[in-house]
């Protein structure tokens, strides 16, 4: 996920911490988006959810889930991304 990351302008190719497994990393990629976002809770089968919001509406234009925080803060920051860029994708692995 890092290379995704990196691919879309949301990490930094010569930082060499994984965001995908670094909390601190992970909302860094977060932040670099410039919008609001916010944790969604814990799924049904355990997983852990971010959204991102619209800054103006707070309406949720994007989500991520995974085992870890941070690897649900990297999905929710690459699916916003995918988003803005004008592709509706869902990602993951």
């Amino acid at each position: 996920m890092r290379n995704k990351l990196i691919a879309v302008q949301l990490w930094e190719e010569n930082d060499a911490r994984n965001p995908e497994v670094d909390f601190n990393g992970a909302w860094s990629v977060l932040a670099r988006l410039g919008v609001p976002y916010r944790f969604g809770g814990r799924t049904i089968d355990g997983q852990v959810e971010y959204l991102v919001l619209n800054p103006a509406s707070g309406e949720v234009v994007a989500s991520g889930r995974g085992v870890t925080s941070a690897q649900a803060m990297c999905r929710a920051a690459l699916t916003a991304r995918a988003r803005s860029a004008g592709a509706l994708v869902q990602v993951t692995h």
